[in-house]
């Protein structure tokens, strides 16, 4: 099953975030699902010509499908640093760890060589300012990728 799909307390993850962007405030959602890109950045990349054709928006929140957890707050600080940053990379940090999602502006060129290291190789090399917003957000690092990490990172009730 696609990870797009899995539930959590009656929900899948795609539901999940639309959800945690829906109370962050963010009204402007494109859901990509590109079934045949090899990785993340083929699809970031293909997202985003299809995105700079049609929209005039200063960046894109690149939130992948499996950080369920990330709590509403986090986004809207993400936001608000972009907004004073347009033209900067905006990272949310937890305990000194970096995570998910993150704020890229449009000017960042996804079709740099990444040396096949991908999105943050191009993150590191690009020359734009990194933003490194503090955030009391474990979701930031919560990746689900087995079933096993979701009754990990499952909150108890």
């Amino acid at each position: 099953m696609p990870k797009a799909e899995v539930k959590i307390q009656g929900q899948s993850f795609l539901e999940k975030i639309k959800e945690t962007l829906s109370q962050a405030d963010v009204d402007d959602i494109f859901t990509a699902r590109y079934e045949n890109t090899a990785d993340m950045l083929s699809t970031l990349r293909l997202a985003v010509k299809e995105l700079k054709n049609k929209q005039k928006n200063s960046g894109f929140l690149i939130f992948p499908v499996d950080f369920p957890f990330v709590q509403a707050k986090t986004v809207q600080e993400l936001i608000k640093c972009h907004k004073q940053n347009p033209d900067a990379i905006i990272r949310p940090v937890y305990q000194n760890k970096s995570g998910h999602p993150v704020l890229l502006p449009f000017l960042l060129n996804l079709e740099q060589d990444d040396k096949k290291q991908g999105l943050k190789y191009i993150i590191q090399n690009c020359g734009l300012p990194i933003f490194d917003v503090s955030v009391e957000d474990d979701g930031i690092l919560k990746n689900i990728n087995t079933k096993e990490d979701l009754e990990l990172w499952m909150p108890k009730n």
